[in-house]
């Protein structure tokens, strides 16, 4: 990984952590006084490496996980922000990851049932559900946008 791409990552990460979305290419390249072209080939160089996700259309960040760029049925509401995971697993890690207080709001992605949690300083306080990973770790790139 190229120090570019070291102070790429970290502005993504500081982003989401900050505001719970992902910041554009412009915003990433004024953080890290870098051009807008140096910025945009460190995404690709990020991609590659499973490091992020970027949007097939437009080439922005889709996902840095856990955090997801686009609204998903893993929300988390928090004093400081609402962020988005991609799945039941990524938003138990953002919980721990930022230690927050607040309550998740996901739904079973088979039944649609609700699967309210609450939590305090990164802790699970109250809520009861199972977590089930359909597919195996080692799958995962081989369709992020589904895993």
């Amino acid at each position: 990984m190229e120090p570019t791409d070291r102070d790429v990552r970290v502005e993504i990460y500081d982003r989401f952590a900050a505001t719970g979305k992902a910041p554009n290419i412009e915003d990433i390249a004024k953080a890290v006084s870098r051009d807008s072209s140096e910025v945009a080939r460190s995404l690709r160089r990020l991609e590659e490496l499973h490091a992020i996700a970027l949007a097939p259309s437009s080439g922005s960040i889709w996902m840095a996980h856990p955090f997801s760029a686009v609204a998903t049925p893993f929300r988390i509401q928090s004093g400081r922000a609402t962020y988005f995971g991609n799945c039941a697993w990524d938003i138990l890690a953002i919980v721990a990851l930022l230690r927050l207080d607040g309550v998740v709001a996901a739904r079973c992605a088979d039944s649609g049932a609700p699967l309210p949690l609450s939590f305090t300083d990164g802790e699970i306080t109250s809520g009861d559900a199972v977590v089930h990973i359909a597919v195996p770790p080692r799958r995962f790139w081989d369709n992020v946008g589904f895993t």
